[in-house]
């Protein structure tokens, strides 16, 4: 008797899992033990065996993946590398950045590439010749932040790079990618610049390149992402219009209809449109899941077996995992199947709506609560007013997916009838985007919250609660169990006060917490290019430490390093004050507050006669041990420090990231820590923190951290054993797909 797919789905996923939480991959004898009861003749063999496959398959996926990284040793080494462009180049700023595939199999199968203010523009399917500066996944980590080099490794990615030089080659690439290149530019051709252009691209060929950050804001705000990111909603749609149109085509001549149903024609002829979409779109990963999943459903339809909708899903999952194991760690594969559960529970009759309407709108809140939870896991945040929005915005996009489709192809085929059917579907999108954005304006646009996981399990009961079949009892209960999901519980402090230096980059954050207060030192920095460390650092921390707002913001001084980040924070985050930004109150020596038993004191600059760096504002923190942050003063506010204060203090932020203008002899005989950390980019071309300075830290016997090499540095003292303590995030945390702490 066979194992049925639930729980060989569960048990499989189990072990999946299991391998993505271990900080490296087990080995051959490791691997052997943990199979030994797959092979026994016992009643949990068949479950065993399917958590077996699941462990063996993840192992293997990830050790093949990390066998063609770029080794760390021969990181920022110049080659000639000729190979193929195999995505649709992206503009972010002066950079172009595209996936690259190179010819010769001594380098990485894959490699993100950034070319920076080009000459030549790159396309899809082209063949180059390029001279890299390659480099290892490396990306900085913090605690609940966005890990750059997990999304590296599920991509296939074992290098990025930045070109130093480039010249066309003969080979050429896939056929299918040239023609979405060719597509996408036929169709910037055909619409003036604007958000509808970018909008049309992105939802016919999977070419978001038109898409700004401010745009990609709005849609994170507006809870409407994932209408414009082809994914599942967008093939499902383009399968139902296939299926009703094949269908009736077919029906209409009767000799067709006796050697196959009308209704089965329907079904194959969405099948294949929708594979074609799916090409047409770049059968991404999240692409590639919505066709399998539509596929699968498609085959049971065919079968007569959507009456057991949960085998079907759960076939659907393990055919997934089975295909990309290590995907279990993307967001898009828990929404994408948590959104089809709510359709199915609702479409098959589960809930009973007594219309279509009062269907779509359950439909809508259903699946608003069922995600609630997986996305406040994975975003840190919904968006309240979500359901509404997409309650409108789901029929919009229903209906205007294949009326731009069809233009496109009017477009290709017949360009006098295609075009105004393009700028029909071009207003309609300047339209939507402008109901958009005034929605956006409106209260509470989007809730900021990162749940316990305590928390996020009893909401998943809630949901199946709340949308119980009728008569079931307790059924209110389920509200009061979300309720959870909007608190925030504070993470435990260690000590009095508890420090954090992120790992930003090249730049500068610290967090500062006391028992009911805490302080934002700097925001880090923020790039043309993309990278914002308020969005992907800061922000995150903060609510991942259980804070929705922190008492003070203090910018040291106006460099994008420090200060590039501060507008993601604003609003992410609630901010009661600021000081030192550009609409905040001066920061000035002598100015001085207590928060829980903690003194803050600023100590520099006494006015407005020292300027650039040496202009930061200096802050010292005192409690059970001192701490000092002088942000990039430089060696002659340093010694000015010096000769007038009593710096000593346990804990220093070396000033300017370790750079050599900084920590004077005279401000470490002044100071004296016994720990110093050095915020600066890991291999960064500055070279922060450099030798010469590291040495005299180490001549007095201190100890040092870089947050590029050791990720988010927390520091407390504990309170039993007086000791202070330091914790590296990357060698607490890690798991196998991130670089080794240090160099």
């Amino acid at each position: 008797m066979g194992i049925s797919p639930i729980p060989f789905a569960l048990a499989f996923t189990a072990a999946v899992l299991a391998v993505h939480a271990l900080p490296g991959l087990p080995g051959l004898p490791m691997l052997a033990v943990l199979s030994v009861p797959a092979l026994l003749p016992w009643r949990g063999r068949r479950l065993c065996s399917a958590a077996a496959l699941g462990l063996l398959l993840t192992v293997l996926h990830a050790q093949a993946l990390l066998a063609q990284r770029w080794p760390a040793g021969r990181h920022g080494d110049d080659h000639v590398v000729e190979g193929i462009v195999v995505s649709l180049p992206e503009r972010e700023g002066q950079a172009q950045r595209f996936l690259f595939e190179p010819l010769d199999h001594g380098f990485p199968r894959r490699i993100r590439v950034a070319w920076y203010r080009a000459e030549h523009t790159a396309r899809g399917a082209e063949c180059w010749r390029f001279t890299l500066r390659l480099r290892t996944p490396h990306g900085s980590l913090n605690p609940g932040a966005f890990d750059y080099e997990a999304w590296l490794f599920r991509q296939g990615i074992g290098a990025t790079a930045t070109v130093r030089e480039g010249r066309r080659c003969e080979a050429r690439g896939g056929p299918v990618l040239a023609a979405r290149q060719r597509i996408a530019e036929r169709l910037r051709a055909a619409l003036p610049p604007g958000p509808a252009a970018g909008l049309l691209a992105a939802i016919t060929v999977g070419d978001t390149s038109g898409i700004g950050g401010a745009d990609w804001e709005l849609f994170r705000r507006t809870g409407t992402t994932h209408l414009v990111a082809i994914s599942g909603f967008n093939v499902a749609i383009v399968a139902g219009v296939a299926f009703f149109l094949c269908r009736w085509l077919w029906a209409a001549w009767p000799a067709l209809c006796l050697r196959l149903p009308a209704q089965r024609a329907g079904l194959l002829g969405s099948a294949l449109l929708a594979g074609g979409y799916a090409l047409l779109a770049g059968f991404e990963p999240p692409v590639q899941r919505a066709v399998l999943m539509l596929w699968l459903v498609l085959v049971a339809a065919w079968a007569h077996r959507l009456s057991r909708p949960s085998r079907v899903l759960a076939l659907a999952w393990i055919v997934a995992l089975l295909a990309d194991p290590l995907g279990v760690a993307s967001p898009g594969l828990w929404l994408s199947f948590g959104a089809v559960a709510a359709i199915f529970y609702v479409s098959l009759g589960r809930l009973r709506p007594p219309g279509p309407w009062h269907g779509l709108v359950l439909l809508q809140l259903l699946i608003a609560l069922a995600l609630a939870p997986l996305t406040l896991f994975f975003f840190q945040g919904s968006s309240p007013g979500g359901p509404l929005v997409n309650l409108l915005a789901v029929p919009f996009f229903a209906l205007l997916t294949p009326w731009a489709l069809a233009a496109l192809i009017l477009l290709l085929a017949w360009p006098q009838a295609g075009q105004p059917l393009l700028q029909t579907a071009a207003w309609a999108l300047d339209g939507f985007h402008a109901a958009l954005a005034w929605s956006a304006t409106l209260p509470t646009p989007w809730l900021a919250a990162s749940p316990p996981a305590a928390a996020l399990l009893l909401s998943g009961g809630a949901v199946a609660l709340l949308f119980a079949p009728r008569g079931l009892p307790l059924r209110p209960l389920g509200l009061l169990c979300l309720l959870p999901l909007l608190a925030l519980q504070r993470a435990p402090l260690r000590g009095d006060f508890e420090l954090t230096a992120l790992d930003v980059g090249q730049g500068l954050a610290v967090v500062v917490r006391t028992a009911n207060h805490a302080l934002l030192y700097d925001a880090g920095p923020a790039y043309e290019e993309g990278f914002d460390a308020g969005a992907s650092v800061v922000a995150p921390f903060l609510l991942h430490s259980g804070l929705r707002a922190v008492d003070l913001l203090l910018l040291s001084h106006g460099d994008n390093d420090h200060a590039g980040g501060v507008g993601a924070v604003r609003s992410r985050i609630e901010v009661r004050r600021e000081l030192g930004t550009a609409g905040g109150e001066d920061c000035r020596a002598g100015q001085s507050w207590d928060w829980d038993g903690v003194r803050f004191e600023l100590l520099h600059p006494p006015g407005d006669s020292w300027q650039g760096n040496d202009a930061s504002c200096v802050l010292r923190v005192r409690g059970s041990y001192t701490v000092l942050l002088p942000g990039d003063i430089e060696a002659a506010a340093e010694h000015a420090l010096a000769g007038a204060l009593d710096l000593r203090a346990d804990v220093l932020l070396s000033p300017h990231h370790g750079s050599r203008t900084s920590s004077s002899q005279a401000l470490v005989d002044a100071v004296r820590p016994r720990v110093v950390i050095h915020s600066a980019g890991w291999r960064h071309h500055f070279r922060h923190p450099r030798p010469e300075v590291t040495a005299r830290y180490a001549a007095i016997g201190a100890r040092q951290y870089v947050t590029g090499q050791g990720g988010a540095i927390g520091i407390w003292r504990d309170p039993e054993s007086g000791k202070i303590e330091v914790r590296e995030h990357r060698r607490e945390a890690a798991r196998f797909w991130n670089a080794a702490a240090g160099r």
